[in-house]
């Protein structure tokens, strides 16, 4: 498997300098799960993975880079802008919410149903 950043485009993409710092564990977690998912391969302690089991790891990895994005987004000295990647709005352009919050949710429904990754 070739590493991230010999196969993935990083300049100039919004958020660059963070982005480039934490979505290579990401990308290498995904890459390794769609790749035992589509070569019926054992992907680590869930064995060959069914349609379900894919697509829920497959959300779990976005869903832990959310909120990693924003944990060390929160950490730099000059942040990011929240509102860019975070707040969830309505039709009208109110906040509504925020992508991380429903992330934590998500991770903690998947956890509940056994579904689990260190990366």
């Amino acid at each position: 498997m070739k590493y991230f950043n010999e196969t993935r485009n990083f300049e100039k993409i919004q958020f660059e300098e963070l982005r480039k710092q934490i979505d290579g564990k990401y990308n290498a977690i995904h890459d390794e799960l769609s790749d035992c998912y589509y070569n019926k391969k054992p992907f680590r302690n869930y064995g060959v993975l069914t349609k379900e089991q894919f697509d829920k790891l497959h959300s779990l990895i976005f869903q832990k880079r959310e909120v990693e994005f924003h944990s060390e987004n929160l950490k730099r000295p000059e942040k990011y802008d929240e509102a860019k990647y975070n707040d969830i709005k309505d039709k009208d352009g109110n906040v509504i919410g925020k992508k991380v919050d429903k992330a934590q949710e998500k991770i903690q429904k998947l956890k509940n149903e056994g579904i689990e990754l260190e990366i």
